[in-house]
């Protein structure tokens, strides 16, 4: 029977232990040195990921290592001998980019199940074909494609399991194998050392004379024109406070695409954001979960695949970039008509750090302000639900009606809330915004 996965990122060990409480069937992960992401990587050494393994087993979940990081001479031998001592641990694939690297897997561990990463830059059905044939059991297909060419991707490889990103960042190069950080900063994209050059703010400068000292910064908006193509649309550098954007791209988010991804039966739907904070991902977790969970229960009943409103609510409380169908729908996945969107539905307000159901109150850590008067709702693995606050203590113990970030406080709850205590631990506090309320 068709069930498909839902694949989250695992930036550390906490991370991932909100990624399956709020309904992931698998996580990825890497150790920084040989992925992508080698900053802000919880995965420190062996014993990091042997945990994670082990605690995804308990649960019955996937725990996949993020192994593609593209390899020169001097870092090979260092590779293979991590890969081989991580495999000993009992991950449950590879997610690896470098074919040399893929070949001689299969040659020496035959037996380890292969996923070929996004990083490969798969993006047709005889590449798909070619992975296939060599022993990759899965295909993390490129960002760039359009739906029909998944979708065809997918009949002409019916033995082959599919991977496609929903929802995260999108690279404005060509699936993240981007050379601006190294030519910006030194540091090399592809050797998991990204500093994301291309979502910094630029200022525009006249270049009045040798000395950097003698630029002179323009004021105003302003457009690119290409003058061997006349006939194009001016392309707007919007600037503000912070500076330009110009690179920075808006978010994906293929919510609306789910259904026909699963009329495909693609096997695995893919999160990004192995940095993002525990809010986010656990948000955008549960959402995606919902529609899954609800588009599959549908089509049990022989009903059409909707996309149920809560999920495109449950987004609303994030800030971001803003979001965009990708190349999935639109004709281009980069759009860069703001720099930031502020979450229109709220915000978090806290993360609950524990539950005491003698007193029916929770301690927990600020991230936003919030007041007696706000409206809140408690986030949870089960779902969002209204939240009414009898009282709140500040970290003293003292009686306050305003909490603060950065610090710790107990919020009382009313005796008509109901907690889940199992899971209380994972949630938060989400305050609305008024104007919505």
């Amino acid at each position: 029977m068709y069930k498909p996965e839902l694949l989250a990122p695992a930036g550390d060990l906490t991370r991932m232990k909100y990624a399956f409480a709020y309904g992931a069937d698998a996580v990825y992960a890497g150790q920084p040195a040989f992925s992508l992401r080698a900053r802000e990587n919880g995965f420190k050494n062996l014993d990091d990921l042997a945990e994670g393994i082990a605690y995804a087993h308990k649960l019955g979940k996937k725990f996949y290592l993020t192994s593609n990081v593209i390899a020169r001479n001097t870092k090979v031998e260092a590779f293979q001998k991590a890969l081989l001592e991580a495999i000993d641990l009992g991950p449950d694939a590879l997610i690896v980019a470098d074919a040399g690297v893929i070949g001689w897997l299969r040659q020496v561990r035959p037996n380890v199940e292969v996923h070929v990463s996004v990083q490969a830059n798969t993006t047709n059905f005889l590449t798909a074909k070619f992975w296939h044939d060599l022993g990759c059991t899965r295909v993390i297909l490129s960002r760039e494609l359009r739906l029909p060419e998944v979708l065809e991707i997918k009949e002409r490889n019916p033995g082959l399991e599919l991977e496609v990103f929903v929802h995260g960042a999108v690279c404005m190069s060509m699936s993240g194998r981007c050379m601006l950080s190294n030519w910006v900063t030194h540091r090399d994209a592809n050797q998991g050392a990204c500093d994301n050059s291309c979502r910094m703010p630029y200022r525009l400068y006249a270049n009045e004379g040798p000395q950097v000292e003698d630029y002179k910064e323009h004021e105003g908006n302003f457009t690119l024109q290409r003058t061997d193509r006349p006939e194009l649309d001016p392309i707007a550098l919007d600037e503000d406070t912070w500076g330009t954007y110009f690179m920075s791209s808006r978010d994906l988010c293929a919510l609306e695409v789910v259904p026909e991804l699963l009329k495909a039966q693609l096997e695995s739907f893919k999160i990004e954001g192995r940095t993002k904070s525990v809010y986010y991902l656990s948000q955008v977790v549960h959402t995606y979960r919902m529609a899954l969970d609800a588009c599959m229960a549908q089509a049990a009943a022989g009903q059409e695949m909707v996309i149920p409103e809560e999920c495109r609510r449950s987004l609303s409380f994030l800030d971001g970039r803003g979001f965009m169908s990708g190349f999935m729908k639109g004709p281009l996945p980069q759009n860069y008509e703001s720099t930031h969107t502020a979450a229109p539905g709220g915000c978090v307000a806290a993360q609950i750090l524990d539950y005491d159901e003698a007193t029916h109150s929770c301690r927990v850590n600020v991230k936003n302000p919030f007041t007696m008067d706000d409206e809140l709702e408690l986030m949870m693995p089960e779902g969002m639900t209204p939240c009414d606050v009898v009282s709140m203590n500040d970290f003293r113990g003292g009686a306050v009606d305003r909490l603060n970030p950065g610090t710790e406080g107990r919020v009382f709850l009313d005796k008509n809330v109901t907690l889940n205590t199992q899971s209380a631990s994972f949630g938060f506090f989400v305050r609305k915004n008024p104007q919505n309320s």
